[in-house]
């Protein structure tokens, strides 16, 4: 007894020190009695042990991982024997937790383990009292309650169910005092918001920015780049060497006068392209009569004349090689971009 109490003593010093760091895990001093199996042939007696668990995470099926070990010491024999059996059990269990509330708990286990008996004297037919070496599965019951954070109460009755020579079934009933190393409910860490900032002030967060440093006034998309509609002439459907705008095609313009319908402050830059086929100083020209046609067009279509600038730039703004025929088609266009 002088034992136990020691074990107790020692284990509340420990919790008192615990930190978050060992959290998982969980040491118990356990005694109790036990009821053998008739094939035994063995009083009840009472037995003494410790478990230590270690906790899984969080969302695992089970809860616990646990070793155990129980020592019976002398357990007579029945009837006039004189003989009796110390015992001791090695075991590892799987224990599943069914919250009742905060503070109390059912749980069940299932395990194995071995048993290690040592055989003193003889029964009361002179037979002698033989070593008993086995392994053994069990299953349980129990229940725990927390009478702090730390520490808890806890009952439990396993079947250890021996296989040497025919299988026996001996009851294990106990009581514990538990020990969670660290609390049970760690403390929540306040989440401090590091504010994220908008250097540019075109009202995408810096760490979304893919286009930093974007001029003030621009009109950007979500990704921080400068919006802009493109328009490619072979849509548009241009007449031969003609800046007018076919009247099959006059809705592709009506992507831009849609975009700028519900934003009154918003003005319309037009930026008319070619390719480099040709006289550059022609290609200059006829940029800068592509692009006021697609005005022509976005007045007609409601908006505002005076939110409209247009400009050429001939073949000197390409956005793919003029080497091919894809390339030059991509570089023939009328830019869309807006300002606020």
């Amino acid at each position: 007894m002088k034992k136990i109490l020691l074990a107790l003593s020692l284990c509340a010093a420990t919790a008192l020190v615990a930190n978050e760091d060992n959290y998982h895990w969980q040491f118990t001093p356990v005694i109790g009695g036990t009821s053998f199996d008739s094939d035994f042939d063995l009083k009840d007696e009472m037995f003494f042990g410790a478990r230590i668990a270690k906790n899984f995470e969080e969302g695992s099926f089970f809860d616990h991982l646990e070793f155990g070990y129980d020592r019976v010491n002398g357990a007579d024999v029945k009837g006039k024997g004189k003989g009796d059996m110390d015992m001791n059990l090695y075991h590892l269990s799987l224990i599943k937790n069914f919250d009742v509330n905060d503070d109390f708990k059912f749980y069940g286990l299932i395990g194995g383990g071995y048993l290690d008996g040592k055989g003193n004297g003889s029964y009361a037919d002179g037979t002698k009292v033989d070593d008993y070496d086995s392994g053994f599965a069990q299953v349980g019951l129990g229940a725990k309650y927390y009478v702090t954070d730390n520490f808890h109460l806890r009952l439990e009755a396993k079947d250890v169910i021996a296989f040497e020579d025919e299988t026996t079934h001996n009851l294990f009933y106990s009581l514990g005092f538990g020990v969670d190393f660290g609390s049970r409910t760690p403390a929540v860490v306040p989440v401090v918001a590091v504010p994220i900032g908008d250097e540019d002030g075109d009202g995408v967060p810096d760490n979304l920015d893919r286009c930093p440093g974007t001029p003030a006034g621009t009109v950007v998309d979500e990704n921080g780049c400068e919006k802009i509609i493109r328009l490619d002439v072979n849509s548009l459907k241009f007449g031969f060497d003609s800046t007018k705008i076919k009247p099959e095609s006059k809705h592709i313009v009506r992507e831009i006068s849609d975009f700028v319908a519900d934003k009154p402050n918003y003005a319309i830059r037009l930026e008319g392209h070619t390719d480099s086929t040709g006289d550059a100083t022609y290609n200059q020209g006829l940029s800068e009569r592509r692009a006021a046609a697609v005005k022509d067009v976005l007045v007609e279509l409601g908006v505002d004349a005076n939110k409209i600038t247009t400009q050429g730039y001939g073949e000197t703004q390409p956005v793919a090689t003029n080497s091919t025929k894809e390339g030059r088609a991509q570089n023939r266009r009328v830019d869309a971009k807006f300002r606020k």
